[in-house]
């Protein structure tokens, strides 16, 4: 595996033959979010992960927003720098919803799409919740064992154990002049989530979309519903799982991706 950074991006290169894959991590994630999946595929496919701006260790924009504009931009900076003209995009949550909008504007450069456990709409609960959070300034904290301390998944539902929230916790803080804080830059809670409804119509290429079992964000209905809107779309729930499917069940959520990957018309 390969790590470097192309202009603001970080992207991680497994390397592999095959089909190549790009994943793509949810708000506040990053990489590591994979790292359980990718050994799974025993090298079978070309595996790739980025960063977004604003989070791991790609870097914060400065005076502009974080929008899904600038995420698209991000894979296209990751495509480009791995010297791809067509892949597999896979994305969870937030990322899912960047996924499907790279399909629908970039979709020749795909050969597939899926689009993991994801927030189809707004919810007035979580306006409210990330409304309060964006008016806080970054998290600073004295020391790293405190900043962990406070590390928990949003949401919370999981089958990782205390330890292994912690590792992957870990991975994703750094040490400034003033203090402890997260690699993701808070005002990311900004990013605008409009409907995927309008859009899914317009999605043209193979479409997977996939939910835990016993995911507060999506429901098994409108996972359902949004692969029917899909013109080639097929819709999988993979048991056990809660929303962060990659950490939860690692293995399944492999086995679903290859056998996406194997299905998808030649290169």
């Amino acid at each position: 595996m390969t790590s470097g950074k192309f202009g603001p991006v970080h992207v991680r290169d497994w390397g592999g033959s095959g089909v190549p894959i790009l994943l793509v991590h949810g708000m506040a994630a990053h990489t590591h979010w994979w790292d359980a999946v990718v050994p799974y595929w025993n090298d079978t496919l070309h595996t790739a992960a980025l960063d977004f701006r604003g989070h791991g260790d790609s870097d914060w924009l400065k005076n502009e927003p974080y929008t899904s504009e600038r995420y698209i931009e991000d894979i296209e900076t990751a495509r480009r720098a791995l010297g791809w003209e067509r892949f597999l995009l896979a994305g969870h949550s937030m990322g899912a919803r960047i996924a499907l909008d790279y399909a629908q504007r970039l979709g020749s450069h795909l050969m597939g799409v899926a689009a993991i456990d994801f927030l189809p709409d707004f919810h007035p609960t979580r306006d409210h919740k990330f409304g309060k959070a964006q008016n806080r300034a970054q998290p600073v904290y004295a020391s790293e064992e405190l900043m962990l301390s406070r590390f928990k998944l949003q949401p919370t539902g999981t089958l990782l154990d205390a330890q292994q929230l912690k590792d992957l916790g870990r991975n994703g803080v750094r040490q400034t002049p003033g203090g402890w804080t997260w690699k993701f830059d808070w005002r990311g809670l900004t990013f605008p989530y409009g409907s995927v409804w309008p859009q899914l119509p317009q999605i043209a290429v193979d479409a997977l979309i996939v939910r835990g079992e016993h995911s507060a964000i999506l429901t098994r209905p409108l996972m359902e519903k949004i692969a029917a809107e899909l013109p080639r779309g097929r819709a999988l729930e993979i048991a056990g799982a809660h929303h962060h499917v990659p950490l939860d069940t690692p293995r399944e959520l492999a086995d679903a991706l290859a056998a996406f990957a194997a299905g998808l018309p030649a290169r």
